[in-house]
């Protein structure tokens, strides 16, 4: 009788410790601003950035974009923003897809220099303006198919 009585105090422990713990699983989220009105949103287990907010995007000094990293696998910029900062994805080597929106009329310097897994990107014909070095050293330019 005595080891049931402990078995249930035991329990009624363990149910009283767990019981004000959040078990629920949470993904990671980083955000951030990178523009005057201009925000980034990006979830870490999954790899997706996401750009939203209005107008340009900040241009970054070498190295120095919040987005220099391994983790970004997708870029989604949405409706609104009109330029892709210069170096804002350089070096993030996990980078294989980019959307850009009809918003966006210009891509900055050296935005995607670096990026070397990436494979799946669509300009649209809104973008008028690309600056030099967008594209070098990633798989995107070294297939020669997209020239």
């Amino acid at each position: 009788m005595k080891k049931i009585i402990s078995l249930l105090l035991s329990l009624a422990m363990l149910l009283t410790i767990t019981s004000g713990l959040n078990l629920t699983a949470y993904a990671a989220v980083e955000t951030g601003s990178c523009g005057d009105n201009v925000t980034y949103s990006l979830d870490t287990s999954t790899g997706v950035l996401t750009i939203s907010g209005t107008g340009d995007m900040n241009n970054y000094p070498s190295h120095y974009s919040p987005f220099n990293n391994s983790i970004v696998k997708t870029v989604i910029v949405e409706n609104s923003i009109t330029s892709i900062g210069g170096e804002a994805f350089r070096d993030c080597t996990s980078l294989t897809s980019v959307t850009i929106p009809n918003s966006v009329t210009s891509i900055g310097w050296g935005a995607f220099d670096g990026c070397t897994s990436l494979t799946n990107i669509t300009i649209p014909n809104s973008v008028t303006s690309i600056d030099h070095s967008v594209f070098s050293n990633t798989a995107y330019y070294n297939d020669k198919s997209n020239w």
